[in-house]
């Protein structure tokens, strides 16, 4: 970037020099020496890279250099003797150039963005810094003007050189701009008195398909979707790409705030629209937040804070959703915000404990083994239950260190219970979808078996039905890897997902687990009753065993039992509890 303060200094000694000489010159007493400087000079001005503009104090042009017409169009004929409002676009309000010339005089400069119109007619953005150049009584003489050629936007505002600047990638401009642009628009707006909005938007499973189809594939779905999104905005709007997957738009000047949902409302449907990647029909979703002016914030940070907020609890709700920014949102991200910092803090001080929960086999009657269930013992919050930091710990990725430990543990007190009580008992643990994502997750797990020296075919892994038909051939590699090291694999919550029985016949499955959702009523609902009885000829036409989940009455476990289903686990037999009462409960008989 430029060094203005050196600028200023050179423009500066650079006049004095050619005032001198000039005098000097009509008094013929130039020196060869002076006449090969002042040479020397002139091919600089004309050689730089950066466009320059020399105006006297009423900005009436005196010089441009090469680069000035390169960029612009005009040379130096077309401009020497006229203002230098001829490069006006007329995308700026007079208040605009106000507001320059008032920062000229108070601070010596003027950097920043400007629209301006070439030769030929065409508008482009451009980053310009403009020096006063004082006389030797101080009085302002005239301006330079410096255009950097490394920061000029091309005919359609997509693609800066500069990367601190602009994403190279999909041709956006970056945050940087984007809190320059929204500085600019709320002192527009306030003036005004107009409403202007922001919404900001995140791609769900954006790293998803980035590790499942590669960074190409990734790449090509940004550009995409950049393309879609100018499709729902404005020429006078600005769209912006702040992360991997995060972007931004700017809606200045709308009618009414229902106006902003609307434009929201466009890029959920269009974004809802398949993609074509290399090869692959893919599906994405999109969360939206926003935030307006004047009702949520008359400042850069506060309407960037609230149309995050707004974004997160879009997230919350589901996929495809928007939402406008309402203060409870900031209670609520508060809250998250803490919670974050004390998950931290617990994995540091070790303050998770491992549950157990007993799997019965109705046959016998007899605890064959017991599912391994995390639970955060808060020093002043007490017992937290799992659906209150799960979602968290998989958003934030602390699932996988988490995951770990539960795995580490659970694996190591299987083993000390079969030592101390020369009893096989296997152990289900659960794998969050993060999880069974990471690269590593085949050594993590034969490390913890190793560590622990526990048998493989004593632990079996469990997953989601939604997780495992999500990328069917992702799937089926890593459950391959995780059954040839002679570990057990089970779907969870089965039944309450999106399945493909083709797919489920290819998975080396071991045991389905109905979710309690269908067997809490299953003595009495005649239509849980026939799913629960379907979902067990499948798995058994598969060679699959069935485990039913959330069993809290007898007669449930006599349905079961009748028909053939050979584990159950729920509270009719135990909560999930601590190791130590685990063993006094079912082991120490």
């Amino acid at each position: 970037m430029i060094d203005e303060h050196e600028i200023k200094a050179k423009i500066q000694s650079e006049l004095d020099r050619i005032r001198s000489q000039t005098q000097r010159i009509v008094e013929k007493q130039l020196t060869l020496d002076e006449i090969f400087k002042l040479h020397l000079s002139q091919l600089l001005f004309e050689n730089t890279s950066d466009g320059i503009l020399i105006t006297d104090s009423s900005f009436t042009i005196l010089k441009v250099n090469a680069s000035f017409t390169t960029i612009t169009g005009y040379n130096q004929e077309d401009v020497v003797g006229k203002n230098a409002s001829v490069l006006k676009s007329g995308k700026h309000e007079d208040v605009f150039y106000q507001e320059l010339s008032e920062s000229l005089i108070k601070t010596g400069k003027w950097c920043g963005e400007v629209w301006n119109r070439r030769k030929n007619g065409e508008m482009y953005l451009q980053y310009l810094s403009i020096f006063p150049i004082t006389a030797e009584n101080s009085q302002i003489a005239g301006y330079a003007g410096f255009y950097n050629s490394a920061i000029v936007l091309n005919d359609d505002c997509t693609q800066l050189h500069n990367n601190a600047y602009h994403d190279t990638l999909t041709g956006l401009p970056t945050r940087v701009l984007l809190n320059e642009r929204l500085e600019h628009q709320l002192s527009h707006s306030k003036r005004k008195k107009q409403v202007m909005a922001l919404l900001l938007l995140d791609l769900n499973r954006f790293k998803t398909i980035n590790d499942t189809l590669g960074y190409a594939a990734g790449d090509l779905l940004l550009q995409i979707v950049t393309t879609r999104l100018k499709s729902c905005v404005r020429e006078v709007d600005a769209i912006f790409r702040l992360g991997d997957d995060e972007f931004a738009i700017i809606l200045e000047d709308i009618a009414q705030q229902q106006d902003a949902a609307r434009v929201a409302k466009r890029v959920l449907s269009i974004c809802s629209l398949p993609f074509q990647l290399i090869g692959q029909e893919i599906y994405i979703t999109i969360s939206i937040g926003i935030s307006l002016f004047p009702p949520d914030g008359d400042n850069v940070e506060t309407i960037l804070k609230n149309a995050e907020a707004a974004m997160q609890r879009a997230k919350e709700l589901g996929i495809n959703n928007y939402q406008h920014y309402k203060p409870a949102m900031n209670v609520k991200a508060f809250e998250q915000l803490t919670l974050e910092h004390n998950l931290r803090k617990a994995l540091r001080e070790n303050e998770f404990i491992v549950y157990y929960q007993p799997l019965i086999e109705l046959a016998t009657g007899q605890v064959t083994g017991s599912e391994a269930l995390v639970r955060w013992k808060h020093p002043e919050l007490g017992m937290i239950q799992p659906g209150r930091f799960i979602p968290l710990a998989e958003e934030t990725g602390l699932i996988l260190p988490l995951g770990e430990h539960v795995l580490r543990t659970a694996c190591e007190q299987t083993r000390i219970w079969q030592q101390k009580y020369c009893k096989s008992l296997s152990i289900s643990v659960n794998l969050s979808a993060r999880q069974f994502l990471q690269q590593d997750l085949t050594f993590l797990i034969s490390k913890a078996l190793e560590d622990s020296s526990l048998q493989p075919s004593l632990l079996e892994l469990e997953i989601t039905e939604s997780l495992g038909m999500k990328n069917p051939e992702l799937t089926l590699k890593t459950l391959n890897e995780i059954k040839a090291m002679g570990i057990r694999i089970s779907i969870d919550d089965f039944g309450t997902g999106y399945s493909s029985l083709s797919y489920l016949k290819k998975f080396p499955i071991d045991t389905i687990k109905i979710d309690r959702s269908f067997v809490s009523d299953i003595h009495h609902d005649s239509n849980d009753a026939a799913i629960v009885l379907a979902i067990i000829a499948l798995a058994h036409s598969l060679g699959i065993k069935v485990i039913a989940e959330g069993v809290e009455l007898k007669e449930q476990a006599d349905y079961l039992k009748h028909h053939d289903c050979e584990k159950v686990q729920g509270f009719l037999y135990s909560q999930p509890i601590p190791a130590q009462e685990f063993e006094k409960r079912f082991l120490d008989i």
